[in-house]
């Protein structure tokens, strides 16, 4: 480490140095000192000591944003799969239904199929905006 150092005029508002003023008392260090600290602080936070430290942190962030929806897909993945099974299970029990029953089923498909190729084309999360009930 350097003993030299060189120095700079730092104009502060009035209420700013007061602060300052303070705090330098309440830790006993010199303004100078917590000045030089509070500066060194500040761009190695901003700029990084080393790229890696940045790339890390937002890797971090992307890594928590993966694992998360990764949990809920699989969250989704275990009702869709219970929803299936209730459904067999109940389906099995009923008499097969009539040629009107299948083409309102076949119907009803399709807008659904409809309302889903309308919200992933608006590029909209189907999760926040359910759609929109239809007419029968």
């Amino acid at each position: 480490m350097s003993l030299r150092q060189i120095r700079h005029e730092l104009p502060l508002p009035e209420a700013t140095s007061r602060r300052l003023a303070a705090m330098a008392k309440a830790q006993k260090r010199s303004k100078s000192d917590l000045l030089a600290e509070m500066v060194d602080t500040y761009l190695n936070r901003r700029s990084g000591s080393q790229p890696d430290d940045r790339i890390n942190a937002k890797l971090d962030r992307i890594i928590r944003v993966v694992t998360k929806s990764n949990t809920e897909c699989i969250a989704i993945s275990y009702c869709l799969s219970r929803f299936i099974r209730h459904q067999l299970i109940y389906a099995a029990a009923l008499p097969p239904p009539g040629k009107d029953a299948i083409a309102f089923g076949e119907k009803r498909y399709q807008e659904f199929l409809d309302t889903v190729a309308r919200l992933v084309a608006r590029d909209t999360n189907p999760v926040q905006q359910p759609p929109t009930e239809t007419s029968e």
